[in-house]
């Protein structure tokens, strides 16, 4: 499947102006129809290694409102490629609108208790699991190897450098965060939002795949402050920013990651973290199917 540009986009807003700041948005949730954002770029690397090794099946794992699961299943009905999706916690139906697509998408769904996810790497029933399909190729989480990093090093590319200071983006994994970090320029600061409650441990996440590509890097964060009570949660000032920024703005995001991460930043200018002047790059990871939860 083929990487394409996008638009980058100016953003005005009252506080960016108030505070001096400038906001572009890479619109990479506009790549494709469905596997939008970083999505595709993750998994640009791993389809070629798929094809490669001609291996048979793509399994993955996901939360219940994974957007990686939902890629991988939309990834699978297009190449026509089975798929199975080895999904956080026992108790799956009724299925939500992510998990109905995958599912319609020919995805097959393996539920296991949080206890077992948590253990997936050396889980005796995760591997009894995935050892019942046909020469498996197996994507980590939110495509969190390091293919899925070299992958999100691609989506600046063709981003002058030169124009910002600050580039942005939303965090499940930390993939995301350090394929943009091995690919930035010195003077940007890069900051991934952690869009999961405790997420402390992301750092260490993304410092291990820097120290995998040979990157010593330290022009980056990890931001813990915007996750609105954890992963798939969501307050009513959350949920009204996002109304308001696609209503008045027209920027479409959603409350699982966009949303929380771009709150983060408007926040940040407004209390003059991200200081007068900056120039601000967001990148729009995609996943706007997540608003229908």
């Amino acid at each position: 499947m083929k990487l394409k540009s996008v638009p980058i986009e100016s953003f005005q807003h009252p506080i960016l102006s108030q505070c001096g700041v400038s906001v572009d948005v890479k619109r990479d949730d506009l790549i494709h129809p469905v596997i939008s954002g970083n999505k595709l770029y993750k998994l640009h690397f791993n389809l070629a290694e798929f094809d490669r090794k001609k291996m048979k099946t793509l399994i993955t794992f996901g939360g219940a409102y994974s957007n990686h699961l939902h890629a991988v299943a939309c990834v699978g009905k297009e190449l026509g490629v089975p798929t199975v999706g080895i999904v956080r916690g026992e108790q799956l139906l009724p299925l939500n609108p992510t998990l109905k697509d995958c599912v319609t998408w020919g995805m097959i769904l393996e539920p296991v208790s949080r206890a077992i996810y948590r253990q997936k790497n050396k889980s005796e029933q995760i591997q009894e699991i995935i050892s019942k399909y046909n020469s498996a190729y197996v994507v980590p989480e939110g495509g969190g190897n390091l293919l899925g990093v070299k992958g999100a090093a691609l989506m600046l590319g063709d981003v002058q450098q030169d124009n910002y200071d600050v580039i942005a983006v939303a965090s499940g994994t930390g993939a995301t965060v350090a394929g943009l970090i091995y690919a930035s320029e010195p003077h940007v600061k890069v900051i991934g939002f952690a869009t999961l409650k405790g997420a402390s441990w992301m750092a260490g996440e993304v410092e291990g795949f820097l120290k995998q590509l040979g990157c010593h890097k330290s022009n980056w964060e990890i931001n813990c402050d915007y996750h609105f009570g954890g992963y798939g949660k969501k307050n009513n000032e959350l949920a009204s920013f996002v109304d308001e920024i696609g209503s008045c703005y027209a920027l479409d995001l959603e409350p699982i990651y966009t949303g929380k991460a771009f709150y983060g930043v408007l926040d940040m200018v407004a209390r003059g973290v991200i200081k007068e002047n900056s120039r601000v790059l967001f990148i729009h990871s995609g996943g706007l199917q997540g608003a229908r939860t």
